[in-house]
């Protein structure tokens, strides 16, 4: 159908539910929607009719004049509830990033807000969330990022498969749950540290600490997208930035960057640079030079967080060991991996390249530039990828460190809310003992824990015998699982692995349990590891 007979088509509705109405005042109202919200009539009507409805003071009617109301509200829990064609839509979701972007409407300047939501934001039933972007045509002051909101009369959008939510100008917004996220005026310029807490358009200050030119590769396969990627420092911390546009600014260089995206990269802050960000030369007499951000910008090993790119520390290698291994061209690499400490605690390390020094050099202290951090079974990795990311150091910046006594006493509440960590000790009082504790059976190929003896993997298997113990931790304020293996478990409770297997045989592991419960709930235990 053409657009002039949609048009046509939805005046005479609004006709035949609203006698009284001028057909040339409908028609006005619907191109308003059309030109600067980009509204097609379809999804205009409800609005229109209600404006000519109280415009006329008559009653809504339907074409065999009975009274009627608009489309009644589809509330919905979920977005995967919602069709394409789904208008007048009830749901609460949290908004996960909001933004401002000009674009061109019927040849006029339009600023347009949009972002992503995610629905269930209360974590109900199984805790996962679907992401849709939406677009919000009523520019509402109560959609900011991290705010859980109540939307009715949104409208679905359907384009090339993707689905979307239009937020109308006549929906209602509200509030259910403020948000704590750091919201600026994208105008004015914040600090890194204030940028890296904050989401959507920001405006910031800083000097370039680093800069490399990286390729990405196409979801779709069509193809590579040539991209940079760097650093930006200030006095308040560092930030790393992703520029999809050309970005000529040399290590050193003070920029002003003007609307740019704040996103998160496995929970990690990232400035995006697009079409829209300005970047220009910035000049502040008073601005740290880049030695005093280089040194300021350091990080220690408890700062580190799976996904951070371009991560300057400094730290102690204590720890060397080489694997060769074929790659899926056939070619011969090796790979080194080693153990870092620092005073903060101790973290592995991984080089894909030659190293500057040998196993009998050790230990060392270097200095890591732009390196970057992968977790491995839920511990930072740094990866090394050039030796020339790598100064040795004539000696380190700290007293001398026993590698054999180096652990980090962390808050029970603080390690919970914080990032995995390695080689550190905690307190807190046994509040519960996991019945499946004592003698079990993991999987040969996979070593997960074999249920009647099948993994959920694998399959039917016989499987190989281990022990562990579950324990539930609490300090008054945080909770946490604490998992023994097979050592801890025998050093916990002073018996080897063949006496709790043969006590379990004989009274079961019902009775094992129990034991421990008997003996440990409440005690406060001291645990170490990782």
């Amino acid at each position: 159908m053409s657009d002039d007979a949609n048009m046509e088509n939805a005046i005479k509705q609004v006709l035949a539910s609203v006698p009284g109405a001028n057909p040339d005042e409908i028609k006005i109202e619907f191109q308003r929607y059309q030109t600067d919200f980009l509204i097609p009539p379809s999804d205009a009507m409800r609005s229109v009719m209600r404006k000519f409805q109280s415009k006329t003071g008559s009653s809504t009617k339907t074409t065999s004049g009975q009274a009627s109301t608009a489309a009644p509200m589809k509330k919905v829990q979920r977005l995967s509830e919602l069709k394409a064609d789904d208008k007048n839509i009830e749901i609460e979701v949290e908004i996960a990033s909001h933004n401002v972007r000009t674009q061109k409407v019927r040849g006029e300047d339009k600023d347009i807000a949009f972002g992503f939501l995610e629905d269930n934001p209360n974590g109900e039933g199984d805790g996962k969330r679907m992401r849709w972007s939406f677009k919000d045509w009523g520019a509402n002051s109560n959609i900011i990022p991290g705010v859980v909101v109540r939307i009715e009369g949104a409208s679905v959008n359907e384009y090339q498969g993707q689905m979307s939510l239009n937020i109308n100008q006549t929906s209602r917004v509200v509030v259910l749950k403020e948000s704590s996220r750091i919201n600026v005026n994208p105008n004015e310029a914040i600090s890194l540290s204030d940028a890296s807490n904050s989401d959507g358009d920001i405006t910031v200050i800083g000097r370039v600490l680093a800069v490399r030119k990286d390729i990405i590769n196409r979801k779709d396969g069509s193809g590579t997208i040539d991209v940079v990627r760097g650093r930006l420092g200030d006095a308040s911390g560092a930030l790393s930035f992703l520029s999809w546009e050309s970005f000529e600014h040399e290590v050193g260089t003070l920029v002003k960057i003007e609307k740019a995206q704040v996103r998160r990269f496995k929970e990690n802050p990232e400035m995006n640079i697009g079409r829209y960000t300005k970047v220009e030369v910035y000049h502040d007499a008073a601005f740290p030079e880049t030695s005093e951000l280089e040194l300021s910008s350091r990080i220690t090993i408890s700062n580190l967080r799976d996904g951070l790119r371009d991560v300057d520390l400094v730290v102690q290698l204590i720890d060397l060991t080489e694997r060769e291994f074929t790659n899926s061209k056939g070619e011969e690499k090796k790979i080194r991996s080693g153990e870092l400490i620092d005073p903060s605690g101790r973290c592995r390390m991984t080089s894909w390249s030659e190293l500057p020094f040998d196993k009998s050099d050790l230990p060392l202290c270097l200095n890591l530039q732009k390196v970057s951090v992968r977790a491995w079974q839920g511990i930072p990795d740094i990866t090394i990828n050039t030796a020339d990311q790598i100064t040795i150091l004539d000696e380190a910046p700290w007293d001398e460190i026993d590698p054999s006594t180096h652990i980090i006493d962390v808050d029970f509440t603080e390690l919970i809310s914080g990032p995995s960590r390695a080689g550190i000790a905690t307190e807190a009082s046994v509040i519960s003992i996991k019945q499946d504790s004592g003698i079990i059976q993991r999987c040969p190929e996979c070593r997960r824990v074999l249920r009647e003896g099948s993994c959920s993997l694998h399959g039917e298997q016989d499987g190989n015998q281990d022990l562990r113990i579950r324990l539930v931790l609490d300090d008054g304020i945080s909770t946490a699982s604490v998992i023994m293996n097979k050592a801890a478990s025998e050093k916990f409770t002073s018996q080897d692995t063949a006496k709790m297997e043969k006590q379990i045989a004989e009274n079961g592991n019902e009775a094992f349990v129990a034991d421990l419960r008997q003996h440990w709930l409440g005690r406060r235990l001291r645990v170490e590891g990782r």
